[in-house]
């Protein structure tokens, strides 16, 4: 089936930046400027938060909107949220009480920016790999939580975040990290939002990713890429598995598709 392509979502970390390089690569910002030149709309989809984002180099990248947060904000091209869906209930009140044991790391992306309960070997070793730094030490004050995240060191702290699997979705992005947001809640549920808000078809989607967290999307869009490089079981939802992210994954993805 042939598909008319209108809207391109890109997760971030894996699949857009490259970790080795510690950049985007320039094959990738070649293809963003190509689908941009042909009117294709170019989105970011991603478990970061915006001040996450901000502290990268893009290169030049530039999005029409982005869904961060695994779905859970929505932004416009100049950063103004349109759409946003804190957690509450029970999985708060739980995640609430996770923070203030300080048995696991874990940090909030609040509406003020991102806080850590506390930091250990193991949230420095897993923020390196993605080329961060630990978010600052903080105590909750009140904002609207949109999503955790927990690193996981051994067994007792793993059963303590698996035990929330009955009210909350829990993805993987590094073997000792993971994010945490409502049950039923994924980057797929933002992609929904974003073609509302802008008025695009599902049938005129194409998604790339390599996460746990991707798999959704994946499965949501027209056409879902996985990357080379992607984590296991991640390549058998996609339509096609492009190469890795050091090796024009991205461009050569899209040049099989003959977007660009």
């Amino acid at each position: 089936m042939k598909h008319m392509i209108k809207a391109v979502f890109l997760d971030f970390d894996g699949t857009l930046f490259s970790h080795r390089t510690e950049q985007i690569p320039d094959s990738t910002i070649e293809a963003l400027r190509m689908l941009q030149e042909k009117g294709i709309l170019v989105f970011l989809c991603t478990g970061r938060s915006l001040p996450e984002i901000h502290d990268f180099d893009l290169r030049g990248a530039v999005f029409f909107g982005k869904i961060l947060l695994n779905g859970q904000v929505i932004y416009d091209k100049n950063d103004q949220i349109l759409y946003h869906r804190p957690i509450d209930g029970e999985l708060k009140d739980r995640l609430l009480d996770l923070f203030s044991n300080r048995k696991v790391p874990i940090y909030f992306s609040t509406d003020g920016g991102n806080y850590l309960n506390y930091v250990d070997d193991q949230v420095i070793y897993i923020q390196n790999a993605v080329s961060s730094d630990p978010p600052v030490l903080g105590s909750y004050q009140d904002e609207n939580i949109y999503m955790a995240t927990a690193f996981i060191g051994n067994q007792r702290q793993l059963e303590m975040i698996m035990s929330l699997r009955d009210i909350a979705e829990v993805t993987y992005w590094h073997a000792g990290a993971c994010d945490i947001v409502p049950k039923g809640i994924s980057k797929s549920i933002g992609i929904n939002e974003a073609l509302r808000i802008w008025n695009i078809d599902p049938s005129e989607t194409l998604a790339i990713g390599d996460g746990e967290n991707d798999v959704e999307m994946l499965k949501e869009c027209a056409i879902g890429i996985a990357m080379g490089n992607s984590f296991d079981g991640v390549k058998e939802y996609a339509d096609y598995v492009t190469d890795d992210i050091d090796e024009d994954g991205i461009y050569n993805a899209l040049k099989h598709f003959k977007l660009i």
